[in-house]
């Protein structure tokens, strides 16, 4: 591709400072780009920090040093705090502070809404989705913990499939079992422990069981059976590599269930919810089954489940932001390559911002390999962490290839004037100034919670 005159004046506003967006801001920041970062938290870390069970403790940190190497370059400056569509419009970036591009890499922290008749009537207790409940999960240990408090009832229901809903199962099984061994014995065993040795293995240690601690299994509803939970993604189309991905994911399945006690209700659709003023009774579920690879909905097949609680975990889209273009849960993008936004010619996007997955995505050169060491391993945190620190190099390699393309398109617009340059600096500086920022360094650390394994002494 051949590349316009390099005229390195451009300032180019990344929205959203995790994986995708540092990585974006920080390869244009070697092109010698002027960038500014805009994140709604005080913290860049998203998903790594706030949607990823605590529990992954290594990735966590791998990944954060990551993103604090990306977002320390001299070209970047970072602007905690502010989202775009409430402290500024995204048309402000373009008409009041004329960068010369927008990046959006905001990722996607919007649960997609239960598809079901009244559920968003449901009280705030009876449905639960899945970004505050691993927020709190996250973060409730903290002294000044101000998110939403989760009370979590006895009959719970998971709906959702993948490896995002098992640790969701997961942090509840934890959470239940933590609960009741203090209750009847005093004793507070670390959420890491009870992950790395599982539910199962606590229960032999105190000599109980589920029912003499008054525990009841999470049941996890998929719509299709366990076989088609998409753990592992086949080799390619064939029936042979189809065939081997199924049985992979089923082996995963049978790990899970036997170190974390919990039962998956497959082929199973809920259609309805029945609760009372102020607590839910049950879900309403019809069975369903796959004809030619296509779901279908069995009629006359109707049943009540009964809960007093369901967690959603059926994916994330990223918010929406006004003035965008957006369809089937993503942003409206134009030609193949999928990195610039329907309608502009200097709007681009990368990562979730793209796909509208919220999920760390998979990288299938890796996870191969990762998901049979996974299996062996026995869900090992090294092994999963690892793994999952694969599909997060596929993110890299993905946003670097769709950078290339902006940088192409960035240097086709006109250089901004020293004026435009001197008001975006003039209007970060008054930023800095209200909220006391002074340096990157200084902020992160000022800003960095109070860690559970700290207090707990983890390794």
């Amino acid at each position: 591709m051949a590349t316009p005159k390099d005229t390195n004046n451009h300032i180019i506003a990344v929205i959203g400072g995790s994986i995708s967006g540092s990585e974006a801001a920080y390869l244009l920041a070697t092109h010698n780009f002027k960038i500014v970062v805009f994140e709604m938290n005080s913290l860049p870390y998203g998903k790594i920090e706030d949607g990823l069970p605590s529990w992954h403790i290594n990735l966590r940190n791998r990944q954060m040093k990551a993103i604090d190497s990306n977002l320390s370059h001299p070209n970047i400056s970072y602007v905690p705090n502010t989202k775009i569509g409430t402290d500024f419009s995204f048309e402000d970036l373009l008409t009041e502070w004329k960068f010369s591009a927008v990046i959006l890499a905001n990722g996607a922290w919007y649960d997609r809404r239960l598809p079901v008749e009244g559920a968003e009537e449901m009280c705030k207790d009876c449905l639960i989705y899945q970004n505050p409940f691993i927020y709190w999960f996250n973060h409730k240990h903290e002294k000044d913990f101000s998110g939403d408090a989760v009370n979590l009832k006895a009959k719970i229901v998971v709906i959702g499939g993948g490896l995002a809903s098992l640790d969701v199962v997961k942090a509840v099984m934890i959470e239940k079992l933590g609960h009741k061994i203090k209750e009847k014995y005093g004793k507070t065993i670390s959420p890491f422990d009870i992950e790395k040795k599982g539910v199962a293995y606590f229960l032999d240690v105190y000599n109980e069981t589920l029912d003499g601690l008054e525990i009841d299994k999470v049941n996890l509803m998929y719509r299709r059976g366990e076989r088609h939970m998409p753990l592992k993604s086949p080799k390619d189309d064939s029936e042979f590599e189809i065939e081997r991905a199924q049985e992979t994911s089923l082996k995963m399945l049978s790990k899970y269930k036997e170190k974390y006690l919990f039962d998956i209700l497959e082929y199973t659709v809920p259609v309805g919810i029945e609760q009372s003023e102020h607590s839910l009774k049950g879900i309403f579920c019809k069975k369903s089954q796959l004809i030619d690879g296509k779901l279908s909905i069995i009629d006359k097949s109707e049943f009540l489940f009964e809960c007093d609680q369901i967690i959603s975990s059926i994916g994330s889209i990223p918010e929406e932001i006004v003035g965008l273009p957006y369809e089937w849960g993503g942003l409206k993008m134009k030609g193949e390559e999928k990195y610039q936004v329907y309608g502009y010619d200097n709007v681009f996007a990368v990562g979730n911002a793209v796909t509208g997955r919220g999920n760390i995505q998979e990288s299938k050169q890796h996870g191969r390999k990762m998901t049979s060491k996974i299996i062996t391993e026995h869900l090992s945190e090294d092994a999963l962490d690892e793994w999952l620190t694969n599909q997060n190099e596929a993110i890299h390699e993905r946003v670097q290839s769709q950078v290339e393309g902006i940088v192409y398109e960035v240097q086709k617009q006109p250089a901004p004037d020293i004026e435009i340059q001197e008001n975006i600096d003039n209007k970060v500086s008054e930023i800095y100034k209200t909220m006391g920022f002074r340096s990157y360094s200084e902020w992160i650390a000022s800003k960095i919670p109070e860690r559970l394994e700290d207090q707990l002494q983890i390794e």
